[in-house]
């Protein structure tokens, strides 16, 4: 459980906490930059630098356009309950009430009604946590949930057409669980679900066509896919094996699930696509780059922007590529300003992307950038 727990402690976007990170020597990027300068797409400019540095966060984007960031950590295991929001209009980030508990490895999820729900994680002392909130933009306020019936963290948490969220696996009672929840924002509470054939934790979670929610990568299991009609899970064909990976829908239904860690600890740069119409996994072209904890974004016109991350050899990546869901192939863009794994990415309203926070060598980032397609 150790290993299972220090992992956790790693993870990517939705749950992503690091610990210390050593930078890269730029040679081998900058040789392999150097090699697809020709189909570089995209560039990078500076961002206002957020009011304190933090890595392991989350970032959620408001039905107003802000991005409120939550929580996560400024020194190695030393989590925090900030609240950052900025304001894509003027450029600014302001405080907001802090969370009522300092959290890492939660979920953070944007209702139907606009209200951010946040649930799990650990705590000050990384002891795990039962209790949830909600914040309210209008009011800019937190108020507490009743706790769960059991402590989680790392779980997935999936928005159902109906408006109730789906919570999924996690680290319950020491172990990667098989249990799920399902929260009623209009009643404010959690109700149990339908238990899942395999265990997950630190997983990927896509909400499909028709409103079915696709699991994958982490720690524990395979694939499976939720159904809300008939509220129960199928396994579907299995995707390798990789942690820390990213996975998008794509325009056309289909789920490009790429990067992460193998069973070997060797750093992945193959990329699959899941059919729902087959319930079958495919190959697609490779990205140029070996990386895991990076971030992704699905940008408006079908490309998937997958930026920094690190490698298990200890280097931080600065390169991002772009993956076109029509011609099924990779180009790197103009190389991020800052190398930095762990950090956020919040697709703006007009198209661009802010890369927020993070971690480096010297450790967690108070800077930002953004992603100009």
């Amino acid at each position: 459980m150790r290993a299972v727990r220090s992992l956790v402690i790693r993870c990517v976007p939705y749950c992503v906490l690091v610990g210390t990170v050593l930078l890269a020597p730029w040679g081998p990027m900058a040789r392999a930059m150097t090699i697809h300068a020709q189909s570089v797409h995209g560039t990078w400019t500076n961002a206002p630098r957020m009011l304190a540095p933090v890595t392991s966060h989350q970032a959620v984007v408001l039905h107003d356009g802000r991005v409120l960031v939550l929580g996560g950590e400024t020194l190695p295991r030393l989590p925090v309950p900030w609240v950052q929001v900025y304001d894509p209009s003027t450029h600014v980030w302001s405080a907001a009430e802090s969370m009522h508990i300092a959290r890492i490895g939660e979920s953070a999820t944007i209702l139907h009604d606009g209200r951010v729900l946040v649930v799990g994680g650990l705590g000050r002392t990384l002891e795990d946590l039962d209790s949830a909130e909600i914040f309210d933009p209008r009011t800019g306020a937190w108020h507490d949930l009743p706790s769960l019936s059991q402590p989680r963290f790392s779980q997935s948490a999936s928005v159902l057409p109906d408006g109730r969220v789906l919570l999924v696996g996690g680290i319950v009672g020491g172990i990667i669980s098989r249990t799920t929840l399902l929260f009623d924002p209009h009643q404010e509470r959690f109700q149990p679900g339908p238990t899942t054939h395999l265990p997950h934790a630190q997983q990927c979670a896509v909400t499909l066509k028709h409103g079915r929610v696709l699991i994958a990568g982490g720690y524990g299991g395979g694939s499976e896919l939720y159904d809300p009609q008939s509220d129960s899970w199928t396994v579907v064909a299995p995707a390798s094996l990789r942690t820390h990976p990213i996975m998008n829908a794509l325009p056309d239904g289909t789920v490009l699930l790429a990067t992460g860690v193998n069973a070997g600890e060797h750093d992945l740069n193959t990329a699959r696509i899941f059919d729902p119409a087959h319930g079958s996994w495919a190959s697609t072209s490779a990205l140029h780059i070996q990386r895991d904890a990076a971030t992704s974004t699905q940008l408006p016109h079908g490309q998937v922007l997958v930026a920094g991350g690190e490698q298990t050899s200890g280097h931080v990546l600065h390169s991002a590529e772009l993956y076109d869901s029509i011609g099924h192939t990779w180009t790197s863009t103009q190389a991020m300003h800052v190398a930095r794994t762990a950090a956020t990415a919040s697709l703006l309203r007009n198209g661009t992307v802010l890369i927020c926070g993070g971690a480096s060598f010297a450790g967690p980032l108070d800077s930002c950038e953004v992603f100009h397609p």
